[in-house]
């Protein structure tokens, strides 16, 4: 393991698989945080775990930020203002975009040139005038353009948005103004001693679509399309496998469309037959409509019924990412309220901690970008991009320091 020690304070680099990253303590001091240091670039153009799992809340390095445009003269958002763009690609990287002949970039702005490539949605195929195959309403409150009429958002699986978003490469000088994930190793302290002892441990994923791998590009939901990214449950594992490798057994028993309901009622069959040392627990994003008291305790009848029945197994809630804030109210409910449940449940039990994807998600927002730059389906399923962030927000929130070390005071 090599070690960078910038002004007192480490970031770790597992061999060939992970580089550092962030922490945090008062996410409303900014002033505390600490830039990151410059790093050699990692590969980019094809999969590679090491540069998947660098967190894009520390590294001044940033890799394959993904943009969508809708309409000829969209305007596009990073998340940081580059000093300097190393590439942009096609989603699938095998197609590579230039300055000023496909695109231009200035004041932290994205725009396609008039003979660009680069692909684009026309504004009546992205906001429809009749529904797609779902029918999903467009909230014309929530956008910065003009339409008449009742509006319906594209929808579609696997590429179909995909193979119309850019990957961006570059390098800044900015601190991440955004909240930061915690690590909660405290928490897994039983699972982790049998990982670093190198003792076969087995982790099981529950929940809905987003856990079985929607909409990761090397899954079937993804398309199993270029650049191969697999599932985080499976980023997980293979980071866990690599770094400390010991045996790690990973069984993953989400099914798509389900809800916490769904989660009580197949328990038995799904979690407690296996005798995981680990699960991960994630529902929500098929809840909307349920009250968040109901939510929260169905969670914590889940909770509690493993805990009878596997005392040693720790858990790991998975607050979820959000539904598109730009469709109608049949979609967006209550997903971002559960968060905070969550974390009133990890107060109240030793053996649970909760990964907070919902914060991070809605970070990205808050930092300018839309919903359309970072979705696999346009409603609810990520692309690459955030399927990288499931992984490093869960990595973070159970090995703590040991996946990388705070960057704060």
């Amino acid at each position: 393991m090599k070690r960078k020690r910038i002004a007192g304070i480490a970031c770790f680099t597992a061999i060939a698989l992970i580089a550092g990253c962030g922490g945090g303590k008062d996410m409303s001091l900014n002033e505390k945080k600490n830039l990151a240091p410059v790093e050699d670039l990692t590969a980019f153009g094809e999969y590679s775990p090491e540069t998947w799992l660098k967190p894009f809340w520390y590294t001044r390095e940033v890799y394959n930020e993904t943009l969508m445009f809708v309409g000829e003269d969209d305007e596009a958002r990073l998340l940081y203002d580059a000093d300097d763009i190393i590439a942009v690609l096609s989603y699938g990287l095998d197609m590579r975009y230039e300055k000023d002949r496909d695109y231009t970039y200035e004041n932290g702005v994205f725009k396609r040139t008039a003979d660009s490539a680069i692909p684009y949605w026309e504004t009546d195929d992205y906001y429809r005038i009749s529904p797609d195959s779902y029918s999903i309403g467009v909230d014309k409150s929530k956008l910065n353009i003009e339409l008449s009429g009742d509006r319906y958002l594209k929808y579609g699986e696997q590429d179909t948005f995909t193979s119309k978003q850019i990957a961006v490469t570059y390098t800044h000088s900015a601190v991440w103004e955004g909240p930061v994930p915690q690590g909660k190793s405290e928490k897994f302290s039983k699972t982790l001693a049998k990982i670093k002892a190198g003792e076969k441990v087995k982790l099981l994923f529950y929940g809905d679509s987003i856990s079985t791998g929607c909409n990761a590009s090397g899954t079937p939901q993804g398309g199993e399309v270029s650049p191969y990214t697999p599932s985080f449950p499976d980023m997980i594992c293979e980071y866990t496998k690599e770094k400390y490798g010991g045996e790690v057994e990973c069984v993953n028993t989400a099914v798509g469309g389900k809800n916490v309901f769904w989660g009580q009622n197949e328990l038995e069959e799904r979690v407690l037959s296996h005798a995981p040392d680990m699960v991960f627990v994630g529902f929500g994003m098929n809840d909307g409509k349920t009250a968040v008291d109901t939510y929260k305790n169905a969670t914590e009848d889940i909770i509690e019924r493993i805990h009878a029945a596997l005392p040693e197994t720790e858990i790991v809630l998975i607050a979820t990412m959000l539904p598109n804030y730009e469709a109608d109210h049949n979609w967006c409910g209550n997903q971002e309220k559960f968060a905070a449940t969550l974390l009133e449940l990890e107060k109240a039990y030793s053996f649970i901690g909760v990964a907070n994807v919902t914060e991070m998600h809605k970070a990205l927002f808050e930092a300018g970008k839309r919903y359309r730059d970072v979705t696999g389906n346009n409603i609810n399923h990520p692309n690459d991009f955030v399927v990288r962030l499931y992984a490093q927000v869960l990595l973070k929130t159970v090995f703590g320091n040991d996946f990388c070390e705070e960057i704060y005071e």
